[in-house]
């Protein structure tokens, strides 16, 4: 169980009643008679195409880029690595149609979804085309009933097994949960709902607790499947998703019946689930499986086989999709399951301090957490430069970009580095508290289905004007450097002169870009000893930031994604020089760069160095942890999300 009225605000949607008589034709039906049968002929020997099945009243057929009331979408594995990296569920998923505007072009308002929730990108805050996802059932229920008087009989009819049907006012929605359910009761129902196809209607859920408490011998709560949340496409968006260059859905049209079964195969799993009937099988692996068949079976409807829909994908890298989906499921699909939570519950608080020059490092294997949203720092090598009262700030070392700066004529040119989300000027000037950041540029056409997604084969960034901001003899401190580039330098001779601010007792220094460039130029800082990054990485406290408050304490004790790891310098000495040698990220040296990831943060393992792992579910999250790294390094640094392979 997982929500009570009391705990989660639901918001409702009015729906037009639209009535049908028992004599209405099924016109779709009759559709795809003509799909499967051709015009009939006067000579009675019609000949059809071969794109439909159809037996009895039963019947499927693709009808892309049609996208009408009652469509089933199915989504198609591309190459595409934001698939495995961002919004998971969409990831071998079906979509009913509930909504298409009349207006394709300009869309309507979108008036229900609060602004955090809106994608961004072209015609932002509009919408073409609704739907719900129907294969993504949890073991959840929702309990209607306040009243702790009630009777067993009572809080039974006024319970509901709940399915995720999008990522808008869903169900983890700040602004409260959409729930709405699908009935197959047609013409019988005095509801006020919206008929989608068959005898299939759509109505909100205060709507079915009303038919189900008035009419408590004729309805039921498990009458209906009940969704929260919704999803939606912009103008032009779902169009451009199913056009040839992305080919990420196809549309089909199935007979209502067809659509309930499945629905009611799935929902037989769910209940499986709810009632702990799962031998040896993890709880969110039934549910999640249970809508991969659905996905299989509609495909099968048309003829299709799995072989054929995911042939644009290695079998590596379906399998990494599959196995982040699976992760999705474990965190998302299952609450208070016996298979939540991760390996990494240790409860103990660490003594080790976090302060000015620490090390930290990710754990292994890693929380589904990190996998799922912070897949930068899986393997991660992190340098802690302040520890404060509001925050954390440190930097990643192992990141180097697809950039470098040139310091020294003859010698190689120094990879600039990507030390966390928050970009230097934005940290030294505070504006990274900002929540929110307008986005002004109505340049974001691509970031549709897959949030994130850019059109990266044209995205070519010149660094040949790259500039130095010019610092005043007079300016002094760490704080006064306006570069946009933050310094460290590792060399002992630089920093016995007290060149550089020392970070706490550590052997690593901040020094000034100007200052930097100075010493590299004359000989007296190796590039070997030195490392510039764009970024950082900051940790926020606040009392009600977790169970530690926040900062980076909360990732080791309270998340436990994260350890502080001692190092001597010997240890640290091998750990930087092997760093130090990473290339500037090309497709090239993507493999060769993680490799040397890898190496340096198992050198400072707190066991010795990775073990091999006996256990599956860990030896799986490590291997994912390496490939979900190299996506994210694809995908955002190297900026070639399409084209470059991912494999477990």
């Amino acid at each position: 169980a997982f929500v009570s009225t009391t705990h989660h605000r639901c918001s409702e949607r009015s729906f037009t009643h639209l009535s049908a008589s028992e004599e209405e034709i099924d016109w779709r039906a009759f559709r795809a008679s003509l799909v499967q049968n051709g015009l009939p002929s006067l000579d009675n020997n019609s000949s059809g195409g071969n794109n439909a099945a159809t037996t009895s009243n039963s019947y499927a057929h693709i009808t892309t880029p049609l996208v009408e009331v009652g469509s089933i979408l199915v989504s198609i594995p591309t190459t595409d690595l934001c698939q495995g990296l961002d919004q998971q569920y969409w990831h071998r998923s079906v979509v009913l149609i509930t909504e298409v505007s009349d207006n394709l072009v300009n869309g309507n308002i979108e008036q229900t979804v609060p602004d955090e929730e809106l994608a961004v990108g072209e015609k932002r805050g509009k919408w073409s085309y609704r739907g719900i996802m129907l294969n993504r059932h949890t073991n959840s229920m929702l309990f209607g009933s306040d009243d702790d008087t009630a009777t067993m009989e009572e809080y039974e009819c006024d319970t509901w097994k709940i399915q995720r049907g999008g990522d808008l006012l869903g169900l983890d929605s700040n602004s409260g949960t959409q729930f709405a359910c699908l009935h197959q009761f047609g013409h019988q129902s005095d509801a006020a709902s919206s008929k989608l196809i068959g005898n299939i209607s759509y109505t909100t859920l205060s709507i079915a607790q009303a038919l189900c408490n008035e009419n408590p011998t004729k309805y039921h709560p498990d009458d209906f499947m009940t969704f929260g949340g919704f999803c939606s496409w912009r103008p032009g968006q779902l169009e451009r998703e199913m056009g040839e260059d992305r080919s990420e859905w196809i549309v089909l049209s199935v007979d209502w019946q067809t659509i309930w079964d499945e629905l009611q195969l799935q929902r037989e799993k769910a209940t499986q689930v709810i009632a702990g009937d799962c031998s040896d099988e993890a709880q969110h692996e039934i549910l999640v499986n249970a809508g991969t068949n659905m996905w299989r079976h509609f495909l099968e409807k048309i003829g299709m086989q799995e072989e054929q829909a995911t042939s644009r994908l290695p079998a590596g890298q379906l399998e990494f999709y599959d196995s982040m989906l699976n992760v999705w499921a474990e965190e998302q699909l299952v609450r208070g399951g016996v298979n939540k939570g991760d390996d990494n519950d240790d409860d103990e608080d660490s003594s080790k301090p976090i302060r000015p020059g620490a090390i930290a490092r990710a754990k292994s294997p890693p929380t589904n957490d990190m996998l799922l949203y912070d897949a930068e720092f899986l393997r991660s090598t992190i340098l802690v430069l302040e520890e404060r009262e509001d925050c954390t700030v440190g930097v990643i070392l192992n990141h180097p970009m697809s950039a470098a700066i040139e310091c020294k004529e003859s010698e190689d040119p120094l990879p600039i580095r990507y030390g966390g989300p928050i970009d230097i000027e934005t940290w030294r000037d505070g504006s990274y508290l900002d929540e929110y950041y307008e986005d002004d540029d109505g340049d974001d056409d691509d970031d549709e289905v897959y949030e994130g997604f850019l059109d990266y084969q044209n995205n070519e960034v010149n660094f040949e004007d790259l500039a130095f901001d010019d610092v005043n003899d007079e300016d002094v401190g760490f704080e006064d450097d306006e570069s946009s580039f933050l310094w460290i330098h590792r060399s002992k001779t630089l920093g016995l002169k007290n060149v550089g601010t020392r970070l706490g007792s550590s052997k690593f220094w901040l020094i000034k870009e100007d200052e930097a460039l100075e010493h590299i130029q004359a000989g007296t800082l190796q590039l070997h000893d030195t490392m510039v990054f764009s970024s950082v990485s900051i940790w926020e406290k606040g009392a009600e930031l977790g169970q530690c408050g926040g900062g980076l304490r909360e990732q080791v004790d309270g998340l436990h994604s994260m350890e502080v790891v001692e190092v001597d310098d010997d240890q640290m000495d091998a750990v930087w020089q092997l760093l130090t040698k990473q290339n500037v990220l090309t497709k090239e040296s993507l493999d060769t760069n993680i490799d040397a990831t890898i190496k340096a943060w198992d050198m400072m393992s707190t066991d010795g160095g990775e073990i091999a792992q006996n256990h599956d579910r860990r030896t799986s999250k490590v291997r994912l942890a390496t490939a979900a790294l190299k996506a994210y390094l694809a995908r955002n640094l190297l900026g070639d999300p399409l084209n470059t392979p991912v494999e477990l």
